[in-house]
């Protein structure tokens, strides 16, 4: 082997002395090999700095070793997609990619996925759909081609489908209206999306339940699931105009509540003394704001290494314990601390 040519398993099979044949059968995992020559071969390979071409081992398998993550579009605008921006995404994407190196994958997140030539031209054995709407469209690209798939979140219009990590978001839901029941609130409204994922119908039936159960009135305002912090604030700004203001808000989206916050302090309304306020997902603006907002971890490290465990398991054929759940933690700060009335 020249000096600075990459190696190649001619050269392995010749620094361990054994066949060509033998070499890819060690490296591969096939065929009848000892193991003390398979420990020699590989021995040699690591010596001599082989590492297998990615082009010839996809060719041979049939698979690359890429995943894709497919994000939800969030907002109208095709060519910013504001889920990018948010804390728990950015988490989710950088977990995902450690997961799938450390499973000897690397991970691709795509442009919008609107038609299947734009799956189909992408070198990916599968892929991980978070978030998913009802019936959602990425979902129906992946099938069509026979691509092994895993969401976070399940699709709502696939009750048969248990490939997928979640949430537990009723008992996510009551930890928070518990948290804010105990904290003196008797009003509490709940900022949801417009936006049929699962994650937030469960929500919306766990707070319709809690609230039948607690003899309470059920505030539900529905928000535009764009421009998030902005249409929070709009839609505050409006509820707090009402007679009958809430005492608690439940920000269900992660922007949310710093837009509910603005719009009580330009009402002359002090959180947490005049309106308690819980975010459903936790950033770093909730955690480092004035006051700091209580939130809920849903632990998006965590729930991105399940599954890429989930995907690489099913791209190989292999079973696996489906579905799976993450609880999430509540983070307790001070804009829901009020005390517990006497």
């Amino acid at each position: 082997m020249a000096t600075g040519e990459r190696p190649t398993v001619r050269d392995v099979a010749a620094v361990a002395g054994v066949s060509v044949t033998t070499v890819s059968h060690a490296l591969n995992g096939k065929g009848r090999v000892d193991v003390r020559t398979r420990a020699r071969v590989l021995d040699a390979a690591k010596r001599i700095g082989y590492r297998a071409n990615p082009t010839a081992r996809s060719l041979r398998s049939g698979r690359t070793g890429i995943l894709a993550l497919v994000l939800p579009m969030i907002g109208t605008d095709a060519h910013r997609n504001e889920a990018l921006g948010l804390d728990f995404y950015i988490r989710l994407a950088g977990a995902a990619a450690a997961a799938a190196a450390a499973r000897d994958h690397a991970l691709l997140l795509p442009p919008p996925l609107r038609q299947i030539a734009d799956l189909r031209d992408l070198p990916v054995d599968g892929g991980i759909v978070v978030d998913p709407a009802a019936n959602d469209a990425s979902l129906a690209l992946f099938d069509a081609l026979g691509l092994p798939v895993v969401t976070v979140e399940r699709d709502p219009a696939r009750p048969g489908a248990d490939w997928f990590v979640a949430s537990d978001n009723a008992a996510n839901t009551r930890t928070v209206l518990d948290h804010l029941a105990a904290n003196g609130a008797r009003r509490i409204v709940l900022l949801a999306p417009q936006t049929t994922a699962a994650w937030v119908s469960e929500t919306r039936e766990t707070y319709a339940a809690w609230t039948a159960e607690h003899d309470r009135a059920p505030i539900v305002v529905s928000v535009p699931h764009e421009r998030l912090e902005g249409s929070a604030y709009k839609s505050t700004v409006e509820l707090l105009d009402r007679a009958g203001r809430p005492d608690a808000v439940y920000a269900v989206s992660e922007p949310y509540a710093t837009g509910a916050l603005r719009a009580a302090r330009e009402h002359g309304l002090r959180v947490p003394d005049d309106l308690l306020l819980v975010a459903g997902v936790d950033s770093h603006e909730a955690s480092t704001g004035d006051p700091p907002i209580t939130a809920l971890d849903l632990h998006p490290e965590e729930q991105a290494n399940v599954a890429v465990e989930l995907l690489v398991a099913r791209v190989a054929g292999r079973d696996a314990e489906v579905p799976r759940t993450v609880p999430g933690t509540l983070r307790v700060r001070r804009s829901s601390e009020r005390g517990t009335p006497s």
